[in-house]
């Protein structure tokens, strides 16, 4: 018996598919993750369109005799910022590169547990990078410090003190990017975690086990 297309369309609306694939609407922890991922792609764009705008800059004023040399210093910090966004968007989309060979073999159960270990590994990982830049930035001794100097004397730690070389900021407003990243990609992590220890398949069966 054929059904009809009008019918089809009430169902899919009555039973609406959630963040990758998750059967019914997905949980607050993954509306955040979509508004975050949402936000790193805007970002990751807005920094790519930035690069190529001040390298034609660069190309024009050199053209002209007058070179803007601050544009190659500041199209490499967006260029870092532009990584560390797309990886973190790549991490909610599940969009790293993978080898899937084992997952294609193996059976819906064993896709599940690979993809569920995949998850955990990767929450190891972020929680590990996240403590070894809380130790770098280290903001309870720069908080009780009287100020970014006091620390650096204190702790030989420049992190606060050095300066770019053209355009007169201190790299810490470039390096903040680190901490954002641990932060956002350990949202998406523990949002696809949630997902799958609900019960939902979050990646599709040909993908569980992708990074």
């Amino acid at each position: 018996m054929r059904k009809n297309p009008k019918d089809a369309g009430t169902s899919a609306k009555a039973n609406p598919v959630g963040r990758r694939g998750a059967s019914g609407p997905p949980s607050s922890l993954g509306r955040l993750s979509h508004a975050i991922a949402t936000a790193e792609g805007v970002g990751a764009g807005l920094c790519v369109a930035v690069i190529f705008g001040l390298l034609l800059a660069n190309v024009v004023s050199r053209g002209l005799g007058k070179p803007l040399i601050w544009t190659d210093e500041l199209a490499v910090f967006l260029m870092v910022w532009a990584a560390f966004l797309g990886a973190s968007l790549g991490i909610a989309r599940r969009q790293h590169i993978a080898i899937t060979l084992l997952p294609d073999m193996a059976g819906a159960s064993t896709r599940r547990a690979l993809a569920l270990a995949v998850d955990v590994a990767l929450l190891v990982f972020l929680l590990a990078l996240s403590a070894q830049i809380w130790r770098w930035f280290d903001p309870i001794t720069l908080w009780r410090s009287a100020s970014a100097e006091a620390f650096s004397l204190a702790t030989f730690n420049f992190i606060y003190q050095e300066p770019t070389v053209t355009l007169g900021m201190r790299k810490m407003w470039f390096w903040l990017v680190l901490p954002l990243f641990c932060v956002t990609a350990t949202i998406h992590v523990l949002a696809s975690l949630a997902g799958r220890l609900s019960g939902g398949d979050l990646a599709g069966d040909g993908g569980e086990a992708r990074t």
